[in-house]
């Protein structure tokens, strides 16, 4: 049987295995009622919006995400801490395994939407600080790096997830009014064009694009949820 990549956000797995490997470290070398920071906040914000009932969890919006023990049971699993005091756990299982949110079929259209754009942001920045090889500094390590093993990362704090998410709930939809194509290779494109050019230009203002290396992508959390800076770029 061949793997199944897994997406979760800005963050691409080979298989759900290596996914939830990644979200069991994170939950077990956490402390207990501690709240999660940095690159692990962002990776398990990336899990929570990919959660079936996503909206139901997160509420009025998020405060903070902590590790504590289950209301049932004595087991670690995350929580979310709601802007009103409120928490509420979730598990890394139901995330991966089960369906679908409304939210994650609404981001891969997002994407797709935008696919264009940042293709040709990348091709741009090569284009003018590639050297005579070709290559060009990866923007978190230096490294050296060729066209194919780039990647335009969204820097935190305006991950992919976090962006499309403050898209909806800034514009008022309803995801589950919303109406896709689903043929092709991306499963989820949207059929309105104002939606697709609406959020084209909402990504412009607020996308900030490193070039970084495919791999940095999975490891980029140290660079936290940091301020801007000339670095960045916008598509």
């Amino acid at each position: 049987m061949a793997r199944k990549p897994v997406t979760l956000g800005e963050y691409n797995f080979p298989t759900k295995k290596e996914a939830k490997e990644l979200y069991s470290k994170i939950l077990n070398d956490t402390d207990l009622e501690q709240s999660l920071e940095c690159k692990n906040y962002d990776y398990v914000m990336a899990l929570l919006l990919n959660h079936p009932r996503a909206d139901q969890k997160i509420g009025c919006g998020v405060n903070a995400i902590k590790v504590s023990t289950g209301y049932t049971s004595s087991n670690r699993c995350f929580h979310v801490v709601r802007t009103d005091g409120t928490i509420e756990d979730f598990s890394i299982g139901k995330c991966i395994d089960g369906d679908h949110s409304e939210f994650h079929k609404f981001c891969v259209a997002c994407r797709k939407s935008v696919e264009a754009d940042v293709r040709a942001y990348k091709r741009k920045y090569f284009e003018e600080n590639s050297d005579n090889n070709g290559l060009v500094k990866c923007q978190s390590t230096n490294q050296l790096i060729s066209y194919d093993d780039a990647h335009a990362d969204h820097r935190e704090p305006f991950t992919f997830s976090a962006i499309a998410h403050f898209f909806y709930k800034s514009k008022g939809l309803d995801l589950g009014a919303i109406e896709y194509e689903t043929e092709g290779k991306y499963g989820n494109e949207f059929t309105d064009s104002e939606l697709i050019n609406s959020f084209r230009e909402w990504h412009k203002e607020n996308a900030k694009i490193r070039i970084v290396h495919g791999k940095t992508n999975l490891s980029k959390g140290y660079l936290g949820r940091v301020k801007a800076t000339k670095a960045d770029g916008n598509v």
